[in-house]
Parts: structure tokens; C-alpha cells; sequence
């Protein structure tokens, strides 16, 4: 038995850090290799008709960070005869960039907001386009009727050397296809992953949320999501889901839809950084060092993270507190429909000196401002898991945490509040900072009761749903707290 991991997210990611489907994929596939399973990697290129065999070294170096076992890639140069490598250079480049982007001053703020609409504005035309492009390819498929067989004839003059084309996968009987990344807006990718279970292996995909059903008006319209999810439901051998609340609506889903249920297993992530500095060392200063007491929030910034929520807090606790309120970090890229808030942020002369929407963050940057905030703030309105609340707490860390969805199963540790309770998210703050008996107490409790999960944990749980290997001694069970069932909603499905 082969077992092959999809990389096909990774390849060609080119942000110095990972987002939480991309650093899933990643830690999975170094948990496997820690575990001594052997995984091929292979990639779905645009444009092509199956898998195709990848390198280690061609992962990018966000990846090869968080899998050090990587061999490196071969045309690297030499640092001691250039003086620098290519992440070095990377690395400067997205200094300067930090530098003008966040730099201080009203030309730094209409500079961000103007960068962000760009950056908005540019996905949007890439992401559509991608669509438009997988349409009229299939359109030319279903125009296009095979041509009859051509009369023997004499052979065709040689012509100079064309490159050979790409390796094509062989899946055999017993082989295991690990595609756990998003690949929704991969045209093409759904028919490969098909053709793989077609020639004998076992497909194993991996849902994160059920949001373009259950949630549809966060999404852009006619999202290719659901289309996935679909494909995902109908097409897979096992499924996994990342929590018991998305397991319990991809159920609602194939039952409202009419679709049979595929075997459907619930693993629990990983929540170690992986680039963070051993406790016992102190961590580097990151780029932008707050000069006041603050709080974290590691999210992107898209409609349901719910950063609407913290603008508000911090506009009370600003008009309260003057120059005695807290500052706010908020680090991830922005996504659609958060252009109007962005703005406000940015030109609200009373709290914009406290918030700071940072990107570009990497691990070890991520890491100090862990080790020394005054709490986390994850107010998200809905949630396949909530990866940063349990990251939170393996650094001993109170975080204030939304009870929407799944967030409750993580553990019972967070201070919870309504994604919509504004007033309380403003008095779990300033309790934060005015009683540090009681904020002590709490991070004395996570640091006794906590134990985090590795990603060798969560490779064995992939590795036992699948059939492939009983779970490693040690690994952590996923035990959801209780929650109760939620009324049935009509759900989307055009």
C-alpha cells in the first residue's frame, strides 16, 4: 500500500506564513513522517488531466518550517558564495513591504486602506476568473466530438526534441489518496481526485466547516464550495471532519440533499507552533512591538471572524479608558465584505491607535506576541474548529472566546461569551486588566489541565480512521464537550 498526500494547496503558496487549512495539511504530513509512515507527495496542477509526482524541496519555505525532515531543494545557492538565499532576500523584501504598509503617519493609513481594497479587489478577479477559465474548458470538452481513427499512414517526419510530458500518478488497488487540503476553487481537481478512486484507491477528504451551506451570505454568490462539498459527500471514501459540529452538519447536508452519507470520522487538529522558540529560550522581538498592554487576536479578517464585535469593544473601552486602554492586535490577511470595516478602523481617530491589523506574520513573530499579551480574543461568529483558542491555551493563555459552534469542544478553559454580546466581551477585558488575581488564576488552571495536541496526534487519528494504522499510543481522543443540537435550518445548495 502506497500512501499519497495531496499537496496541491502548498505548492504554490507564496505568503510568508500558513493559514489554518494550509498549516493543517502541513503539520498532518509532518506528523506522518514523525511517525515513520512514509507518504509520496503529489500535486493537481492547473490545467492537467491527474496527479503528478512533487519533490520535497519544491514545497515552499513556510512548509519546509513546519516539516524540517524536508530535504532542500537542490538548486539552492551556496550562502557562504552569495552572501544570502533566496528566503533571505524573500524575507527583506517582505520587511520593506511591512515597513510601508504599517508604517505610521495619515499617508501610512490611506496607504493601508488603499492596499487593502487593491488586495481585495485582485483575489476577487483571480478567484473568477479561475472560475470562468474551468467553465469554458468544459464547455470546449462538451463542444469538441472525438475524431475518428486516422488511415495508417507513413510516419511523420522527426521533429527536434519536445519535453517529456508530466509523470502521471499510477494508483493501484490498495493505495490511499490523503486529500485534505481546499481544493474548491481548483477547477479540474474534483475529476482527478475521481479518476484516482476509479483506478482502485481509497479517497480520503477532509471538511474544515459547512459554512457555504449553513452560510451562505458570508461567501461570494454561486460559490464553487458547494459544488466541493458535494463532490466531497458523493465521491470519497471517508471523510473527515475537524470537529463533532461539523460532522453534525455535513450529516444535516446529505440528509437534506438526499445523498447518502459517506463513513465520516472526527480527528482533532493539532495546536502546537511549530516555529515557536523552546519556553525555556526567549523569543526574538517581532517587527511591531505595541508599547502598550495588549490582547491578540490570530484571525483572518473576513465577515464571521466577527472583528465587527472587537471595533465595537474597543470604541467602549477607548471612550472609558483614554490612554489607558489596551491595545488590540489583529494578525491575518483581509477577505471580501471587510473593505467598509477596514476603513473605519483605519480613520477612527479615537481607537486607531489601539487596534493594529498586522499581516505577514510569521511563527516566531506570532509566538513572542503569544507569550505576551494580556489574553486572546476569538469572537467568531461561526466555526469549524477554532484552532487559535487551543493555541492560546497551550501557551498558558486565557482566551475569551465566542461559544458559537464548535469553540465549546475544545475545552472548557476559555472565558465564553455571545458572538453578538458586545458589553461582555468589554467586561471579560477590562476584568483582564483591572484584576490580575483573577487573570492569574485562570492561566494557573490552563497551565495544570491543558495538554496540547501534537500533530503526530492528529496523524494518528487520520491514520486509524482510515484503516491504515491503529492510533499511536499516547495520541489524544477527541472528546467534544456536549452541546445541544441546534434547530435544523433549510440550508443552501445552488
Amino acid at each position: 500500500m502506497t500512501i499519497w498526500y495531496d499537496v496541491s494547496g502548498l505548492v504554490d503558496w507564496r505568503r510568508p506564513h500558513l493559514g489554518g487549512i494550509e498549516r493543517t495539511t502541513a503539520g498532518i504530513l509532518d506528523g506522518l513522517h514523525r511517525l515513520g509512515v512514509p507518504a509520496r507527495l503529489v500535486q493537481f496542477r492547473l490545467g492537467g488531466e491527474a496527479f503528478e509526482p512533487v519533490a520535497e524541496g519544491d514545497l515552499p519555505a513556510p512548509v519546509r518550517d513546519m516539516c524540517p525532515w524536508f530535504e532542500p531543494p537542490a538548486a539552492r545557492p551556496d550562502p557562504a558564495a552569495t552572501g544570502s538565499t533566496p528566503d533571505d532576500a524573500d524575507a527583506t523584501l517582505r520587511e520593506r513591504r511591512h515597513e510601508i504598509i504599517y508604517g505610521a503617519g495619515e499617508d501610512g493609513a490611506a496607504f493601508r486602506a488603499a492596499w487593502v481594497a487593491f488586495r481585495s479587489a485582485g483575489r476577487s478577479v483571480v478567484r473568477h476568473a479561475g472560475h470562468r477559465l474551468g467553465f469554458a474548458r468544459r464547455q470546449r470538452e462538451e463542444a469538441t466530438a472525438t475524431p475518428p481513427a486516422a488511415a495508417p499512414g507513413p510516419p511523420a517526419p522527426q521533429e527536434s526534441a519536445q519535453p517529456a510530458p508530466p509523470l502521471r500518478v499510477p494508483f493501484v488497488p490498495g493505495d490511499v489518496l490523503l486529500s485534505l487540503g481546499g481544493t474548491f476553487a481548483t477547477p479540474g481537481h474534483p475529476a482527478a481526485v475521481e479518476a484516482a478512486r476509479g483506478q482502485g484507491a481509497t479517497v480520503v477528504r477532509m471538511i474544515y466547516d459547512m459554512v457555504p451551506v449553513t452560510k451562505p451570505q458570508w461567501l461570494a454568490p454561486r460559490s464553487v464550495e458547494v459544488a466541493w462539498l458535494r463532490h466531497v459527500a458523493t465521491r470519497s471514501d471517508v471523510v473527515l471532519a475537524i470537529s463533532e459540529c461539523t460532522r453534525r452538519e455535513f450529516a444535516d447536508y446529505c440528509r437534506e440533499a438526499g445523498l447518502a452519507l459517506p463513513r465520516t470520522e472526527v480527528v482533532r487538529l493539532g495546536d502546537v507552533i511549530p516555529g515557536a522558540v523552546p519556553a525555556d529560550r526567549p523569543a526574538p522581538l517581532p517587527r511591531f512591538v505595541p508599547r502598550r498592554p495588549f490582547f491578540l487576536c490570530v484571525s483572518s479578517l473576513n465577515v464571521r471572524k466577527n472583528h465587527r464585535c472587537l471595533y465595537d469593544a474597543w470604541s467602549v473601552l477607548a471612550a472609558d479608558r483614554g490612554e489607558a486602554c489596551p491595545d488590540l492586535l489583529c494578525t491575518g490577511m483581509s477577505h471580501d465584505h471587510v473593505g467598509e470595516l477596514v476603513h473605519e478602523i483605519r480613520h477612527d481617530r479615537a481607537v486607531n491607535r489601539h487596534i493594529h491589523l498586522l499581516d505577514g506574520i510569521r511563527d516566531a513573530e506570532l509566538d513572542w506576541y503569544y507569550r505576551h499579551c494580556v489574553a486572546t480574543i476569538y469572537p467568531s461568529k461561526h466555526e469549524g474548529w477554532g484552532l487559535p483558542v487551543a493555541e492560546s491555551l497551550g501557551y498558558g493563555k486565557l482566551c475569551l472566546a465566542s461559544s458559537a459552534a464548535s469553540m465549546p469542544e475544545i475545552s472548557e478553559l476559555p472565558e465564553f461569551f455571545a458572538a453578538h454580546d458586545t458589553p461582555r466581551l468589554v467586561e471579560l477585558v477590562s476584568r483582564a486588566v483591572d484584576d490580575p488575581a483573577w487573570l492569574a488564576d485562570h492561566e494557573g488552571r490552563i497551565r495544570r489541565t491543558f495538554r496540547p495536541t501534537a500533530w503526530t496526534d492528529t496523524a494518528a487519528a487520520v491514520l486509524a480512521a482510515v484503516g491504515g494504522r491503529r492510533a499511536a499510543a499516547g495520541a489524544v481522543p477527541h472528546t467534544p464537550a456536549p452541546t445541544p443540537r441546534t434547530t435544523t435550518r433549510r440550508m443552501a445548495w445552488h
